[in-house]
């Protein structure tokens, strides 16, 4: 995803943009899933305050916005809105309560995140594939990017599990002998993976 001076990611007028991180070549999925499950931890943890603090709250036009965020959570495109209307209400709320005060000092895990993991074909079909198939087992909502260039593009053009056969690389000279791995197929036999 970038590397260092480099970063290829920005932010919007207002901005927001990604939390970006890398780790060693062979981990992405494992670091990425790590990452995950933290932001879901945080999170929950909002989602409960949000929870009861629903019930403390007497105003109708606040229960409504609450009750909306809530409804919404599993939702990135629904519950984006429904996380900023929640914030912006609580922010002028005079309702006097820890679970307002814990939701607004941990605004940033309010709404629903996409998680991206992304890394080359090198790390998803062999060094790091253990962990890549661990994480598309768990059923967890995260989104994994190969970028397949059908060699080990950083270490000069090996062939590797992802070349296809008959194709001359660094080290398949006379054209690699066995047909490339087929991951997309790998992935889709969980039968819970959507894969393009």
């Amino acid at each position: 995803g970038g590397s260092s001076p480099a970063n290829p990611y920005t932010t919007d007028k207002k901005g927001r943009g990604p939390v970006w991180a890398n780790s060693l070549f062979e981990d992405n999925a494992e670091y990425g899933y790590g990452m995950a499950l933290g932001t879901e931890a945080l999170r929950m943890r909002v989602i409960d305050a949000a929870e009861r603090l629903l019930d403390k709250v007497e105003n109708e036009e606040l229960k409504g916005i609450i009750q909306e965020y809530l409804d919404t959570k599993k939702s990135s495109s629904k519950n984006d809105p429904a996380a900023r209307l929640m914030i912006k209400a609580l922010e002028v709320s005079d309702i006097k309560a820890d679970e307002k005060d814990y939701i607004l000092n941990n605004r940033d895990f309010v709404g629903k995140k996409s998680q991206w993991i992304f890394g080359g074909d090198g790390w998803a079909y062999d060094i790091g594939y253990g962990g890549l198939d661990h994480v598309l087992a768990s059923n967890r909502d995260v989104n994994v990017f190969v970028f397949d260039t059908e060699v080990y593009s950083n270490t000069g053009g090996q062939a590797s599990k992802a070349t296809p056969t008959g194709a001359i690389a660094q080290f398949a000279a006379a054209g690699k002998e066995v047909r490339k791995k087929n991951l997309a197929e790998i992935a889709m036999g969980y039968g819970y993976i959507y894969v393009a």
